[in-house]
């Protein structure tokens, strides 16, 4: 599927058989589904009947998209409040942790959450399973804070984009903000937690870990100019 619309990623994001087309402007959007379906005509492709054409919203891979901005759909929320409380071994935990991780864009120091999980992970097969009420409270405080997430900002060309970064001996966090009249609107979150090997190489500038962050955002910051600024209060990493 790539293959076939490989010359027209400037517009389309194919992911499996989901394909969304994303335009500026009503005109934008007739032009790209003429290319769309002329495509499809010469490849042999089926249209599916769920298919839908010039909506303001749409849903794809959990997320909702509109004009107004992105949020995490009502079925990843609930499906992230309907694990229990006490988790009963590594596996369980790790797909509480996956489902999370989904989430993670809108979430800020998520690694702050995932931090009192980590030895657990890290534990072997053979050592004994111990969930202690501290892990209790941070799936209290995960399900808590994944009921309650804003929105993200949709991103234009024209805006003016700022990244804050900080860090602190065990975890790193990053945003991306987009500049407005009113002020700054959060667009993307991500972090994580410092490997003992990453502590060591980064042990002087560990806020420059930011650079991670460049892997995941390069749609929205290669070839841009951006703002780079590393702000305490903004990420408030204690």
């Amino acid at each position: 599927m790539d293959n076939l619309f490989k010359d027209y990623f400037e517009f389309m994001f194919v992911y499996i058989d989901d394909i969304p087309i994303a335009s500026k402007n009503m005109k934008d959007r007739i032009k790209h589904f003429e290319i769309f379906s002329d495509t499809c005509y010469k490849k042999g492709l089926v249209l599916s009947e769920k298919a839908t054409i010039a909506v303001n919203k749409i849903e794809f891979l959990g997320i909702l998209i509109d004009e107004t901005g992105i949020e995490l759909q009502e079925h990843i929320v609930e499906k992230i409040c309907n694990f229990p409380y006490i988790l009963k071994d590594k596996k369980h935990l790790r797909s509480f942790l996956g489902v999370v991780n989904f989430a993670g864009i809108f979430i800020k120091d998520l690694a702050t959450y995932r931090k009192n999980f980590w030895p657990l992970l890290k534990e072997t097969e053979s050592a004994k399973w111990k969930w202690e009420e501290i892990h209790t409270q941070r799936v209290r405080v995960l399900k808590q804070v994944c009921n309650n997430l804003s929105k993200l900002a949709i991103l234009q060309d024209e805006d003016e984009l700022v990244v804050y970064t900080d860090a602190n001996d065990y975890r790193w966090a990053v945003v991306l903000m987009k500049m407005t009249t009113t002020g700054k609107d959060p667009c993307r979150y991500t972090g994580g937690l410092f490997t003992e090997q990453q502590a060591q190489v980064w042990h002087i500038n560990k806020k420059e870990f930011f650079v991670v962050a460049f892997t995941k955002w390069l749609l929205f910051l290669l070839a841009k100019k951006f703002t780079l600024k590393v702000d305490i209060q903004m990420l408030k990493l204690s």
